[in-house]
């Protein structure tokens, strides 16, 4: 497990993808979220490569089904102290 120090604090971050409606206005996520990356960057790398995954690679979604629905991805890195709960 990598830690990542900050002064006084151990910070992992929780990546969350979402798939979004421009029509709805809803967001969903599925149950492999949020998932646990030791950096910034890494979560945000991550965040960039499963969006693009989810949306086009995965077969998830038509293009009929993005047009239809305004689909697009949204993703959070959310900073969280890691009290020795947070498991990489």
């Amino acid at each position: 497990m990598e830690e990542v120090s900050r002064p006084g604090k151990i910070m992992k971050f929780l990546l969350t993808v979402y798939i979004c409606s421009a029509m709805s206005g809803e967001c969903y996520t599925n149950k492999d979220y949020p998932k646990v990356f030791p950096d910034h960057h890494d979560c945000i790398r991550a965040g960039l490569s499963e969006s693009y995954e989810i949306i086009y690679a995965e077969g998830n979604f038509t293009k009929e089904d993005i047009n239809n629905n305004q689909l697009y991805p949204k993703f959070t890195c959310i900073p969280k102290k890691d009290e020795g709960k947070i498991i990489t």
